[in-house]
């Protein structure tokens, strides 16, 4: 069979390409900012002009148990990959 020119993500991260893009989106806004994106925010690190399109990444990414949202919250976006303070809930560096 022929090697096909698609590329595909690589297989231990079980996301697609768009998917790990709005994951590490998120990481790196966090990691500047110390708060979570906005839907805006988002839109704008991927390139996006459709929100609906960064509201399906998010539910696909909760789905894989990569994020977990607050329903009718702003920001309310938590990395469950990573560990928070059991006393302070601060999260604790990777």
């Amino acid at each position: 069979m022929p090697a096909s020119n698609q590329s595909f993500p690589p297989a231990q991260t079980g996301l697609t390409v768009k998917q790990r893009a709005c994951l590490d989106a998120i990481e790196a806004y966090f990691a500047r900012t110390r708060t979570m994106p906005t839907i805006d925010n988002l839109c704008v690190a991927l390139g996006s002009s459709s929100k609906g399109a960064v509201f399906r990444l998010l539910r696909q990414l909760e789905e894989r148990g990569r994020i977990e949202r607050v329903p009718l919250r702003a920001r309310a976006i938590r990395l469950l990959d990573d560990k928070e303070c059991p006393r302070c809930q601060e999260w604790l560096a990777r």
